[in-house]
């Protein structure tokens, strides 16, 4: 049970500990000051009861409960397009902006005369080639990744608090507004929250594991660096590392910054090979589609997220937009999953859990909210449409075309 409590812990803590997340934590820490942490609080306890929520419903399969949750709700088809919506553009969007944005890291902080890009498709590489190793190999360089990330952030803020002139208290007196758009913004922190592991009491693992690691490092930040520094600053990270520990800070935080990029872009690999798994009925890692996924799949997004590096998106405004509403349709993906594990609770026992409800609610209040306060509404609207269109369309090309039965993933589940 430890071991695969541990396992889920580091796939859902892959982006939690990336460059984008770091800047939302950073500009929400600037905007809305101490407020921030209760929020964070809230946020962990919402998630908690989600997750609960969503492994509420028990099937023979339980390797694929998300599709088969979904798929309950909405059929094959619409299930699979929604699956590959919030997952494929966000990994290759996300291993596009977290890939250059560790190339300039590497270039400013280590290596001056080493090119970004250069870092940058190099990194991918490897990256890419460690998708072609065992899968326990995989999951061991993940579990590097989360635990370098992770303790270096720890050590950066510890050190932070302790050695403040600047007692916390008064730190904490500081605050902003909790209606600020940082609110919502803060329920992307836990893109890619893996909930389908057969483990129980894995629900709370990887927000409380947010909430610790956020927690100490908005308080660092609050008490070195002022809000209105940390509000309007693009890194605001590497400005807090460097009041903290000066230049070590900064390398330190260079560390930081490389190994949360690889471990959000394995950890949404690894996501991704296994909600096509999932569609696909495919249970076992020895079975023909995985082992040509695992030989294609990885490839095929590294050629796709080098050239989006190669023709310029990633020194593009759009990319962000772009990520943003690739984020927005994993939390629409996520609440859908709420909101059939609820629907699915009151068919089979005609009861309905109101704190799910309550919180599935606010998630949805959230989305309405990150697409309406977002300034480049137009754009975010066509990218979503587009990807669920998309999207759509191949998931009917994959039950179609492929002659996959759509009811394939449960019989093998209770063949077994």
């Amino acid at each position: 049970m430890k071991q695969h409590l541990f396992l889920s812990l580091t796939l859902g803590t892959g982006w939690l500990l990336c460059p984008e997340s770091l800047v939302m934590v950073g500009n929400g820490a600037g905007q809305m000051g101490w407020i921030a942490l209760p929020l964070l609080v809230a946020i962990a306890l919402l998630y908690s009861i989600c997750n609960k929520l969503i492994q509420t419903p028990r099937f023979p399969d339980t390797t694929g409960g998300g599709f088969l949750l979904l798929k309950t709700m909405t059929g094959a088809i619409p299930a699979a397009g929604i699956s590959l919506a919030a997952f494929i553009p966000l990994l290759i969007l996300a291993a596009t902006a977290l890939l250059v944005t560790s190339g300039y890291t590497f270039n400013e902080v280590f290596l001056y005369w080493f090119p970004n890009f250069g870092f940058s498709f190099l990194l991918l590489a490897l990256l890419c080639t460690l998708q072609l190793l065992p899968e326990k190999l995989i999951v061991r360089a993940q579990i590097f990744f989360v635990c370098l990330a992770a303790g270096g952030l720890l050590i950066l803020s510890v050190y932070g608090i302790t050695t403040s002139d600047i007692p916390t208290t008064a730190v904490l007196k500081e605050s902003g507004s909790i209606w600020s758009s940082s609110s919502a913004i803060l329920l992307l922190l836990f893109a890619g929250l893996t909930c389908n592991s057969n483990t129980q009491h894995s629900f709370f693992s990887v927000p409380v594991a947010g909430l610790l690691i956020f927690s100490l490092w908005i308080v660092a930040s609050l008490t070195y660096v002022s809000p209105e520094r940390l509000t309007s600053s693009t890194i605001p990270y590497m400005t807090a590392a460097r009041k903290i520990m000066g230049e070590p800070g900064r390398q330190l935080m260079g560390i930081i910054v490389i190994s949360g990029t690889c471990a959000a872009i394995t950890g949404l690999m690894l996501l991704c090979k296994q909600m096509l798994c999932n569609i696909a009925g495919v249970n076992s890692p020895n079975s023909k589609f995985s082992r040509n996924l695992r030989w294609s799949f990885s490839p095929l997004i590294a050629m796709i997220t080098g050239i989006l590096l190669a023709t310029g998106l990633a020194g593009d405004e759009l990319l962000e937009v772009l990520l943003r509403g690739a984020l927005i349709l994993w939390l629409a993906h996520y609440t859908l999953l709420c909101f059939a594990a609820i629907l699915h609770s009151y068919r089979k026992a005609k009861t309905v859990p109101w704190t799910g409800s309550v919180c599935t609610c606010v998630l949805m209040v959230a989305l309405f909210s990150l697409i309406t306060d977002n300034p480049h509404r137009m754009e975010l609207l066509v990218f979503l449409f587009s990807v669920l269109i998309i999207s759509g369309l191949f998931s009917t090309i994959w039950f179609y075309i492929n002659t996959i039965h759509p009811n394939k993933h449960l019989t093998n589940g209770e063949n077994r």
